[in-house]
């Protein structure tokens, strides 16, 4: 899990890349939920919560 403090140095441009990133990573880890990868999703959903929130800011 990334934290809050290393997240609050990107720039916009790399939030938006991180985002994207994060996203295509989420769909993936969906697809291989079923074999107990739920921690990785929450993880991910988390850092994606953490970057919308520095975006608004």
């Amino acid at each position: 899990m990334v934290k809050f403090k290393e997240l609050s140095k990107l720039q916009k441009k790399d939030i938006d890349k991180k985002l994207d990133e994060l996203r295509l990573d989420l769909v993936k880890a969906r697809v291989t939920a079923s074999k107990g990868g739920k921690v990785k999703i929450k993880e991910i959903k988390q850092t994606i919560a953490r970057l919308l929130m520095l975006r608004k800011s």
